[in-house]
């Protein structure tokens, strides 16, 4: 389990890199979130702040992103 862990510049780093991956992720919500009010004519629903399949679609990618960069620090 000791080989699991990051050094604290390795660690540092990829706190860094998922601020930085989380970006697109953040800009594809909102954007998802407007498309979804302009569809309802600007009406408030709950249901707009729902991700649809696209965003967790991103949301998995993000995911994946982030413990490929975790493994590749491992190293």
């Amino acid at each position: 389990m000791k080989d699991l862990k990051l050094t604290k510049v390795n660690q540092n780093k990829w706190y860094h890199n998922t601020l930085v991956f989380l970006a697109p992720v953040g800009v594809i919500y909102l954007v998802a979130v407007v498309g979804a009010f302009t569809a309802n004519d600007g009406a408030f629903t709950v249901e707009a702040f729902v991700p649809n399949s696209f965003v967790v679609g991103a949301m998995s990618l993000y995911i994946l992103n982030a413990a490929l960069d975790y493994l590749r620090k491992i190293k």
